[in-house]
């Protein structure tokens, strides 16, 4: 049985809120305004079903690196990065359906996943958003630091038959 992502992310965000998992400003100030969103009625709505679909998606994929690679398990999500996906792709307006967010920043140190988390944004954009003729690219300040995007995508996809 799936995870319920959207409950692993709203916990977060209400621990991050209550002061029981270290934040920065940022990342409350985030939390804050999904907690606070989500008992809003406005002209967008948090689609659980497109929340929990994102995470899903990237739970189906290999690891491409290291021992977790050599064993052939599948990434397996913090409740912090569900919580950036489902906030991400959870909210769409309600006349069109169309996503809230279109840009999405994410800052984290070196070493810390960034493009792990990249990769799968581009296989779920490319193939399982439901866009036509989908285009994805990866951009950084050099070509071979972009190439490293795009490359976990193609061994992801490499190592996944139903891709």
């Amino acid at each position: 049985m799936p995870r319920n992502y959207v409950a692993i992310a709203t916990r977060y965000a209400q621990q991050v809120v209550a002061g029981k998992i270290p934040a920065c400003h940022w990342v409350k100030r985030a939390c804050y305004r999904q907690l606070d969103d989500l008992k809003r009625d406005w002209q967008y709505t948090f689609d659980k079903k497109k929340a929990n679909r994102i995470c899903q998606f990237v739970e189906g994929l290999p690891h491409i690196k290291g021992e977790w690679a050599k064993r052939r398990e599948r990434l397996v999500l913090q409740p912090w990065q569900c919580f950036i996906y489902t906030t991400v792709f959870g909210w769409v307006e309600k006349a069109t359906g169309l996503r809230r967010f279109r840009i999405a920043y994410n800052e984290m140190g070196r070493k810390n996943g960034k493009s792990a988390m990249s990769s799968p944004v581009g296989l779920y954009m490319l193939c399982a958003d439901g866009e036509q003729g989908a285009e994805i690219y990866s951009a950084a300040t050099t070509r071979d630091q972009a190439k490293i995007v795009w490359e976990g995508g193609k061994f992801m996809v490499e190592r996944e038959p139903g891709l």
